[in-house]
């Protein structure tokens, strides 16, 4: 016997032996896996799950492509005349699937270019109510060039905003996108700053809706009151759930000396958002996992 072939009984002698625990190890599992799925039988355990991994239902499938939406409606959502709402209606009336509060729209555009022709552009908007079956919303700000810069204004934003009108057609893709909120009982915690309280309003809308005892705390910044997005829904709510009887905390903090003038009287006053949302959190029965305010900062994208 050479060498050779004495190393190669050795390893498969190994590979047997190893082979050979393995299935012991599976076998010995496998047999307490068995015995307690019978104790559980014969007890009548009853098996339960922390409401903490409750995730919300998936919605039913949604279209495969492109749809195509009528502008129904198009409503100026600011004073500043910055932020304004879509609301989307199929043109061919059949039913909408539900989505999940949180996710958002991706819309196929031609925009039109200096030279007469159309260019192809694809963006994401965030989805601004609860679902409905008969429509969607959708609120865009109109994106201006930066200052002192010579960077375009955002090509989507503007395009909506002046060209997009009530009877237009869009062609969206179904709803999507993985951050949205869960169906548990704990407390939520809404926190967004300028157009980003939109997946937030989605949020709170569904859950005034379908969860009314559910415990929410919503955070909103702004640079002043004209920039406010829906005041006027935001004024019927906090009627409608006056705190500290409701379970229900609206919180808006303006970083612009004239807020006494533009806004309502349940504001907090001129403290960076960040600082005060944490502060407001260190409350019994109030917890932040995830924070999101305005110091967290994107880079510019010129094609928006």
């Amino acid at each position: 016997m050479t060498s050779l072939q004495l190393l190669t009984w050795i390893a498969a002698s190994i590979l047997l032996q190893l082979a050979i625990y393995l299935v012991i190890v599976f076998w010995c599992h496998w047999t307490r896996y068995l015995a307690l799925r019978q104790q559980i039988v014969e007890l009548d355990i009853p098996v339960s799950y922390p409401k903490s991994v409750d995730l919300p239902d998936r919605p039913a499938r949604a279209w495969d492509g492109l749809r195509t939406f009528t502008v129904a409606r198009k409503t100026m959502e600011s004073v500043d005349q910055a932020i304004c709402s879509f609301e989307l209606k199929p043109q061919d009336g059949q039913a909408l699937p539900a989505f999940l509060p949180g996710q958002f729209l991706t819309f196929h555009l031609d925009i039109p270019g200096p030279d007469h022709s159309t260019e192809p552009v694809v963006r994401c908007y965030s989805l601004s109510d609860a679902p409905h079956s008969t429509h969607y919303r959708v609120s865009i700000k109109r994106a201006l060039a930066p200052q002192n810069s010579t960077l375009p204004p955002g090509r989507s934003s503007n395009y909506f905003h002046d060209h997009v009108r009530e009877g237009s057609l869009l062609q969206v893709r179904a709803p999507g996108g993985h951050f949205y909120l869960d169906r548990s009982d704990a407390p939520v915690v809404l926190i967004g700053g300028g157009v980003g309280i939109t997946p937030m309003l989605s949020m709170l809308n569904w859950c005034l809706a379908e969860q009314p005892g559910r415990e929410i705390w919503l955070f909103y910044g702004i640079r002043h009151g004209k920039e406010m997005v829906m005041r006027s829904h935001f004024e019927t709510l906090a009627a409608a759930h006056p705190y500290p009887s409701s379970r229900i905390t609206f919180t808006f903090a303006a970083q612009h000396q004239c807020w006494k003038r533009w806004c309502p009287p349940w504001k907090t006053g001129a403290c960076p958002m960040h600082t005060f949302t944490l502060k407001r959190l260190a409350r019994p029965r109030s917890s932040a996992e995830n924070l999101l305010h305005p110091s967290l900062k994107l880079k510019h994208q010129p094609s928006w």
